[in-house]
């Protein structure tokens, strides 16, 4: 059965297949969409059949990182934050996201990746699922000395970043309301983007914009500004603009935990090969072309 799946992936979030912040839509004649907090249901990429190895072993670099490195990028990231660095706020809210449904009981997190790996038909996901996993309990058992994380923590970091103007954290709390952005109010959101050229804000675009019907009332962003492709067009621009995107990046770690997709190199590739069909491939180029033509030139 070939099902269009519509991916929105926070740039660095990880749930593992627990409660979380990853969100979903399967349009399969109907659409459903889960925000920020909801309980998804997961749909699995595409695996490569268990005859074919996978061109690319997966997640590889970061996932080395010891505990003790692990202790120190979270001991920096939340001194900086606590100093008014709004980027490191957004990331501590990030890393808070993360690792708060892990470290409820990191235990059964692990023991469920192993479950889920036990029936990939794809050895080298499987094989992935269990690394990526294995490195993401060691970074969560630096968060607060892997205590359980109360969801005003993340909260209350993601709402400073997003007031002291950081973009990518503005998108990640329109993504947790009711009320997203739509028409004249989404054009002129896109405008802060777009001038911005901040490449952890155009992948959240991407997402913020991923679950929209339309790009009406947009201006001249209507036609990136709602479906699916559209939102794939952001994030992989994003990625093309030095966001990190690459296996063992926090973004495909995501989507290697969420789907056990875990044998692609990069996003764009996991997008590619698991949820455009060969008929819509044209209409996502035309639409990354498009985006691209909106940003101004990356500077040298």
């Amino acid at each position: 059965m070939n099902r269009r799946i519509l991916l929105a992936v926070s740039a660095t979030v990880i749930v593992g297949g627990l409660a979380g912040y990853l969100y979903w839509n399967t349009k399969s004649g109907s659409s459903t969409s889960l925000t920020n907090g909801g309980q998804p249901a997961y749909p699995v990429a595409n695996e490569p059949s268990a005859n074919h190895a996978a061109p690319h072993s997966g997640p590889a670099q970061a996932l080395g990182r010891s505990s003790n490195e692990a202790l120190q990028s979270f001991l920096t990231t939340k001194a900086r934050a606590e100093a008014g660095d709004a980027v490191a706020q957004r990331e501590l809210a990030e890393m808070y996201g993360r690792c708060m449904p892990i470290n409820i009981d990191p235990q059964k997190f692990l023991a469920s990746i192993d479950a889920m790996a036990a029936v990939s038909k794809s050895p080298a996901n499987a094989e992935g699922m269990k690394r990526v996993a294995q490195a993401t309990a060691v970074e969560c058992a630096a968060v607060d000395n892997g205590a359980i994380i109360p969801l005003e923590a993340r909260n209350l970091w993601l709402d400073q970043a997003a007031k002291q103007g950081d973009l990518a954290a503005q998108a990640q709390t329109f993504m947790g309301t009711d009320k997203r952005p739509q028409g004249d109010d989404l054009r002129k959101f896109m405008d802060e983007v777009v001038a911005s050229g901040d490449p952890a804000a155009l992948f959240e675009m991407g997402q913020l914009v991923s679950g929209n019907s339309t790009g009406e009332g947009s201006g001249k962003y209507a036609n990136v500004a709602g479906d699916a492709l559209s939102g794939y067009a952001w994030s992989i621009v994003a990625c093309q603009r030095g966001l990190n995107c690459n296996a063992g990046s926090s973004i495909m770690n995501s989507v290697c935990l969420n789907t056990s997709g875990c044998s692609s190199p990069d996003f764009e590739s996991f997008v590619r090969d698991n949820l455009v069909s060969a008929g819509d491939a044209a209409l996502l180029n035309s639409k990354v072309q498009e985006v691209s033509s909106l940003l101004p030139n990356p500077t040298r």
